[in-house]
């Protein structure tokens, strides 16, 4: 009798240590914020011209990160700097966007990551783009989801509608590395 409730305890240790193997008690998924207004910025600088002014400027992140937020030409986008390296996302922001002239919503960038023992890890960032269509000359907006890995972050994603947020959240864990 004892040694079968020796070999159930150890079951049941062994499969609770199964299902939890990967992820500490203390481990949390979670979103922080920061912002791209122009108050909040490491640096800004405009150039261009009064017709078409462009600007640049560099934005604190999270776990190493900084955020180039860039504009001209009426667009505008978010490239991602870990230390030295700068990864140029103009491309895939542009594609990811869908119409013409996407530009930065609002000032609003989620990054989501682990928290673990109060220290944040990030692994995505989620912010709004708007675009318009030349056709029927409404915009829309959609929220681009951005892997974070260093000189490799890369936009992974987008959604838009009802469920945007729930389904960009996805997307960005998704990425979350195991």
């Amino acid at each position: 009798m004892r040694t079968q409730q020796t070999l159930l305890s150890t079951a049941l240790l062994l499969l609770g240590l199964l299902l939890t193997a990967g992820e500490s008690p203390s481990e949390r998924i979670v979103s922080k914020y920061s912002s791209t207004a122009r108050a909040k910025s490491i640096s800004f600088q405009e150039d261009g011209d009064k017709s078409d002014p462009g600007f640049h400027g560099l934005f604190p992140g999270f776990g190493g990160y900084q955020l180039e937020f860039i504009g001209g030409d009426e667009r505008s986008w978010i490239n991602i700097k870990f230390g030295k390296q700068t990864v140029n996302l103009y491309s895939a922001t542009m594609e990811a966007a869908d119409g013409t002239f996407p530009h930065k919503a609002n000032d609003v960038v989620e990054w989501r990551g682990v928290e673990q023992n109060g220290r944040f890890t990030p692994y995505a960032i989620i912010y709004r783009i708007k675009a318009g269509n030349d056709e029927t000359r409404k915009t829309h907006t959609r929220l681009v989801v951005i892997k974070l890995d260093r000189e490799r972050s890369a936009v992974i994603g987008h959604s838009e509608g009802p469920n945007e947020d729930a389904e960009a959240k996805k997307i960005a864990d998704g990425a979350r590395p195991h």
